[in-house]
C-alpha cells in the first residue's frame, strides 16, 4: 500500500467512526431539539391578589392566585414576591383583581432560615391605613410565599424593624 493510499484509508476510517458516534449520540437524544434541559430558566408561581368579584370586599383576607412566570433560582421566594409587588395587569384589573400593596414598595432583603422567610421592605410598605388593608396585605404575602416548597411561615419587617408591622 502506498503512503497516500494509507492516509486516505485513515481519513475515511476516522470519518466513518465520527459519523457512527454522531448517529449513536443522536439516537439517544443527545442533540435533539426536544431534549429536556437540566435547568429550567423560568418557573410558574402563584401570586395572590384580592378580587372584588369573588368576595374580597366582604372578607379582607380572601385572596386568589394568578399565575406568573419568574426567573428560576435556588429559591423562588424573591421572584414570587417581586411579582406580587409588581401588582396586577390591566387584564387582571378587568377581571376584578387588585393589590393592597402601595406603589413604590421595595424589597430590601429576603432570607430563608429553617423554612421561615424573613423579608424586609422599605418605609413605603408601612404607609397604609385601615385594618382591612393591613389584613389584605398580610394575606397576599403569606399566601404567595407559603405555597412555595421551601417556606412554611413569614416574618415581615420594615427597615429592619418588626414591631407593629401589619397589625390591624
Amino acid at each position: 500500500m502506498t503512503k497516500t493510499l494509507r492516509y486516505f484509508f485513515y481519513i475515511v476510517t476516522g470519518a466513518f467512526v465520527l459519523l457512527a458516534l454522531f448517529m449513536l449520540i443522536r439516537s439517544f437524544g443527545g442533540f435533539s431539539a426536544n431534549s429536556a434541559s437540566a435547568f429550567e430558566w423560568q418557573k410558574q408561581v402563584n401570586v395572590y391578589f384580592g378580587n372584588n368579584d369573588m368576595g374580597s370586599s366582604e372578607d379582607c383576607s380572601k385572596v386568589f392566585p394568578i399565575s406568573r412566570t419568574i426567573i428560576n433560582a435556588e429559591t423562588l421566594g424573591p421572584g414570587a414576591l417581586e411579582a406580587l409587588i409588581l401588582g396586577v395587569s390591566e387584564q387582571d384589573k378587568t377581571s376584578g383583581y387588585f393589590t393592597s400593596l402601595n406603589d413604590g414598595v421595595l424589597l430590601q432583603k429576603f432570607e430563608i432560615k429553617d423554612k421561615v422567610a424573613y423579608i424586609d421592605f422599605n418605609q413605603r410598605f408601612s404607609e397604609v391605613g385601615g385594618s382591612c388593608t393591613v389584613i389584605a396585605i398580610k394575606s397576599q404575602i403569606e399566601n404567595t410565599l407559603n405555597t412555595l416548597p421551601d417556606i412554611d411561615s413569614v416574618v415581615i419587617s420594615v427597615n429592619g424593624k418588626t414591631e407593629g408591622i401589619l397589625e390591624p
